[in-house]
């Protein structure tokens, strides 16, 4: 499952889809979702929330807006060991994985991207994320 926003924002290349933590949709009008990913040109991961609101009044607000935070190698490993859900990448399951994921994800302070530019496609001013696994459970902190 990779779509256009799920390209590396360093590289333009594709991703891996490590873990898809929440999504609402695709809908016609709307589409959110919280996933890591992780490219391994790059060797690096990222912790992506997208929103698209199709309903948005001119000018008060992007359509398409994506936050992002780093995740390092050593990170991602974690989660792709640690996250044991039989269905890591549907957005929907409400196991307790992929909920403590998405409660401390919300947390976890995201770089706010231009959806085009230069700015887009460079790491430099983004924020880290790290994860921990408490109570076997895989959790996201700001680092």
């Amino acid at each position: 499952m990779s779509s256009y926003s799920d390209l590396c924002l360093i590289c333009s290349g594709q991703q891996d889809f490590v873990v898809n933590i929440h999504e609402a949709g695709p809908y016609d009008r709307s589409h959110d979702y919280t996933r890591v990913l992780y490219c391994r040109a790059c060797a690096l991961g990222e912790l992506r929330s997208f929103s698209y609101d199709g309903f948005v009044v001119f000018g008060e607000e992007d359509e398409v807006m994506v936050w992002s935070a780093v995740l390092s190698t050593a990170d991602v490993d974690v989660v792709r060991s640690a996250f044991t859900c039989s269905t890591p990448l549907a957005g929907i399951c409400e196991c307790p994985l992929h909920v403590r994921a998405y409660d401390t994800s919300v947390r976890v302070h995201k770089t706010r991207l231009p959806e085009h530019g230069p700015d887009r496609h460079s790491p430099a001013g983004r924020t880290t994320a790290v994860v921990e696994v408490v109570d076997g459970l895989v959790e996201f902190r700001s680092a």
